[in-house]
């Protein structure tokens, strides 16, 4: 009885160490995230959370083309103005309600990543806009 008792003990203590030096399931956040108790939202649930949470998007500009075609019979002129696109990235920061010991998004971040899911960025293609246009100015008296 006394060898079960010894080897519980250590066996108990030994699987604190490992928790305690993985740095996970140690805080309320943690075990909101990853935890099994009942009561939880399911864990697939909040495994497929951490994964969208985890994921950033990056939106490359736009590659435009712009083709000016004028035909003028005075001295006219074009002074056309073009909009510039911007990049953009897109990344998650709102916690889920049910990790409310979270105190950040770095803290939910550091929950999820007891589960092995780590950071990823995905890019989109870049798109390519070419406009041509044509103008043609006849000769006018008055001055544009």
């Amino acid at each position: 009885m006394l060898n079960s008792v010894s080897v519980l003990l250590f066996l108990s203590s030994a699987a604190s160490v490992m928790v305690g030096a993985s740095g996970c399931g140690g805080d309320n956040c943690a075990r909101q995230v990853t935890g099994t108790r009942g009561g939880l939202i399911p864990i697939e649930s909040r495994r497929a959370d951490c994964s969208s949470f985890m994921r950033a998007t990056v939106v490359p500009e736009t590659t435009r083309t712009v083709t000016v075609t004028v035909t003028a019979s005075h001295d006219g002129y074009y002074n056309g103005q073009d909009g510039e696109l911007q990049a953009f990235t897109k990344v998650p920061t709102a916690v889920p309600t049910y990790a409310s010991s979270c105190r950040s998004a770095g803290d939910y971040s550091s929950a999820c990543s007891c589960w092995g899911i780590t950071a990823v960025t995905s890019t989109k293609g870049t798109k390519t806009r070419t406009t041509t246009v044509s103008v043609t100015t006849e000769a006018c008296p008055y001055q544009v």
